[in-house]
């Protein structure tokens, strides 16, 4: 079955309707508190609706040894990250996103069931078959191109929006994957981004990192909310994870025992503190 032809798609979700940004209209770090707003709930309830719809049209995708998991929304920090993403991006259609470094995942297939005009960008040349093969499963048809975010391949001004989930961190050429994304977008256009933050300085964006990003987005942009870089006590983090809801991590020893022993060598203890940071932009003139 269609996920736009199940019940839910009929209602929840055609009625859906663009929501203030609440809590998460702010620049800066998720909180704990952060998951009990009423306006994220909404928004993720009807998130793991959708996504459920989702990952049932396209079950066939999802097998043990694919690269990705159709449950995205089972991590620790993605659940607040798709809902600050939604909630911050523009309200007027029609509106041209692209979502940057995407993946394969349910996100860009609910914005298009919500009246976006979406695109995706993953180097990741093996998704070319699986969005096409996704987009015939679902019955909506996702442009997606094999590209790096810091070599996009749309002309300037292509995009109204850019939502860009937990890329920035792995990508090395930061600096231009930031001109990149000012690039294609119009004008005015909305730039909303995540990243990790590393808190036990062991692993990709540490705090000096976050400085250089920070400044290399006011080059183009401004940003739509005050910028807090204040850590409070109930930072959203892995290490709180770590106890009640370990199963959020996605550092769980793998399943294979080779797999688990090159982790062990690699990386030694998998687990790593860190916290997500969520910011919005609109670009200059």
């Amino acid at each position: 079955m269609a996920v736009l032809q199940t019940a839910v798609g009929r209602t929840a979700l055609a009625q859906a309707r663009p929501q203030p940004a609440g809590v998460l209209g702010r620049n800066g770090y998720a909180r704990l508190a952060d998951l009990e707003d009423p306006s994220l709930l909404q928004t993720l309830r009807e998130m793991e609706m959708f996504q459920a719809e989702f990952m049932a049209s396209t079950r066939e995708l999802w097998t043990p040894d694919f690269a990705f998991t159709g449950d995205c929304l089972y991590n620790w920090s993605r659940r607040w990250e798709y809902p600050y993403c939604r909630l911050n991006l523009p309200d007027e259609r029609p509106c041209r996103v692209l979502d940057a470094g995407s993946g394969i995942t349910f996100f860009p297939f609910l914005l298009a069931r919500q009246g976006f005009q979406v695109a995706c960008a993953d180097i990741d040349r093996g998704l070319v078959p699986v969005f096409e093969r996704a987009g015939h499963l679902t019955r909506v048809p996702i442009e997606f191109r094999a590209c790096g975010i810091e070599s996009l391949d749309w002309p300037d001004r292509s995009f109204d929006a850019v939502a860009c989930v937990s890329v920035l961190e792995h990508v090395p050429g930061r600096t231009r994957a930031m001109d990149e994304l000012a690039r294609v977008l119009e004008p005015g256009g909305r730039l909303v981004i995540t990243w990790d933050v590393s808190l036990s300085r062991d692993c990709d964006v540490r705090m000096e990192d976050v400085a250089v990003l920070l400044a290399g987005l006011r080059r183009h942009f401004d940003p739509l909310h005050p910028l807090d870089l204040l850590r409070p006590s109930d930072l959203l983090t892995t290490d709180r994870m770590r106890g009640e809801e370990a199963w959020r991590l996605p550092w769980h020893l793998h399943r294979r025992w080779l797999r688990r022993m090159l982790g062990r060598m690699l990386h030694g203890d998998p687990y790593r503190s860190i916290a997500v940071m969520g910011t919005t932009w609109v670009k200059r003139g």
